[in-house]
């Protein structure tokens, strides 16, 4: 699970001295009084999970600030999109809180498709190839940052499911590429770009347009799980631990706790 929150009550305009308490829905006892404005949770997990109140008093006056804590644990479970379609999808309901210069995509997905489809595919007003991960063919990736792109060629496998993690840099240009935890040679790719924040991230279809426009025969058929990003280049060693352990690094969002939200004939199952 993520190591840590935190709730930050701040107050504008009023520099004298305040007593901050904070409470949760269904405990009658406060939490926390005094004059410290931040709520942290260490080792956040499902009992966090609640509305909680900030009351702050000063000789000002009193305010009230409220938060609500959700968790979508998704942990041996994946989507399942059983036939081809122009509407059907996983929206991801989270994006970076600023500009990229650095990220890392990973996902596991299990499909005998041998025609071009989408995995992931992130898309601003700007560029609908922002960041795509998509496979033209068996045998074959293509990784997208600002409507350019890298080819990896890899082994085709029909019978397993195939873990792929891709980071790229900013300042260098480098994107690495796993499959399987296994690293391929490195390339280069849109040096000095910054991938805007401001997005639409779907999984199963690929945007021709911002948050729309699919296409039937590039949308998934299959399974999609284990699905995270980070605003960070994941190290080899940290990819290839996610094979058998969860991440130390918290990301922008993940499959612990991944906030989504499906279009049409998509199934989650275990």
């Amino acid at each position: 699970m993520y190591h840590s929150l935190v709730l930050s009550c701040k107050v504008s305009g009023d520099p004298g001295p305040k007593e901050f308490v904070w409470e949760k829905k269904g405990i009658h006892k406060p939490l926390q009084k005094g004059p410290s404005d931040i709520l942290l949770f260490r080792s956040l997990n499902k009992t966090h999970l609640g509305t909680y109140t900030c009351k702050v008093s000063s000789p000002q006056g009193t305010s009230v600030a409220t938060y609500n804590l959700w968790m979508d644990d998704l942990k041996y479970r994946v989507f399942v999109f059983p036939r081809a379609s122009n509407d059907s999808y996983v929206l991801v309901q989270a994006r970076p809180e600023h500009p990229l210069l650095n990220f890392t995509v990973c996902l596991r997905s299990y499909t005998d498709l041998t025609r071009p489809y989408s995995l992931f595919s992130y898309a601003t007003k700007a560029q609908h190839n922002e960041i795509l991960l998509f496979k033209p063919k068996p045998g074959e990736y293509r990784f997208y940052v600002g409507g350019e792109y890298v080819t990896f060629h890899v082994p085709e496998n029909y019978t397993e499911p195939e873990h792929v993690c891709v980071t790229w840099e900013s300042p260098s240009g480098i994107v690495c590429f796993w499959l399987n935890g296994r690293p391929w040679p490195r390339k280069g790719l849109q040096k000095g770009y910054v991938v805007d924040n401001e997005a639409v991230a779907v999984l199963g279809q690929e945007q021709d347009t911002f948050g729309g426009s699919f296409d039937v025969l590039q949308s998934f058929t299959g399974e999609i799980s284990d699905v995270y990003m980070w605003d960070i280049g994941l190290s080899d060693s940290e990819v290839k631990m996610l094979s058998y352990s969860e991440p130390d690094a918290a990301p922008i969002f993940g499959w612990r706790n991944f906030p989504y939200k499906t279009e049409g004939e998509v199934y989650l199952l275990s």
